[in-house]
């Protein structure tokens, strides 16, 4: 081995991943959501957006198109960068209101967790 193939196998490794929905992120995002529309986060919805419907334990993702008027009781599934920046929004607002500390909470971990 050369010396710079001795420094890169011994350099540690920031590790990336990219972030997709499946079943279980889907799950966790609804009460994610639901806490977000408690304190009054709404998703503006445009054609191309991703959502989900559950049925039963099962969530079926759906892109909009044209279909916005039919989105009652379903999820958006934002993207990474979205999430991040509700995230950031919570954080910046100045309230002591419990319902935004258990939102930032449940947004907090998701994001530990999944992203």
């Amino acid at each position: 081995m050369t010396v710079t193939e001795v420094a890169w196998a011994t350099t540690p490794r920031t590790g990336f991943r990219n972030f997709s929905w499946t079943q279980e992120t889907m799950k966790e995002w609804d009460e994610v959501w639901e806490a977000l529309w408690k304190i009054g986060i709404k998703w503006e919805w445009q054609n191309g957006d991703w959502y989900a419907r559950r049925y039963g334990d099962v969530y079926n993702k759906y892109m909009v198109h044209n279909d916005a008027m039919r989105l009652d009781m379903t999820i958006p599934m934002p993207g990474r960068k979205v999430i991040l920046e509700m995230h950031e929004h919570l954080l910046d607002l100045a309230t002591d209101d419990p319902h935004v500390d258990r939102a930032t909470n449940l947004i907090r971990k998701w994001i530990k967790d999944y992203v």
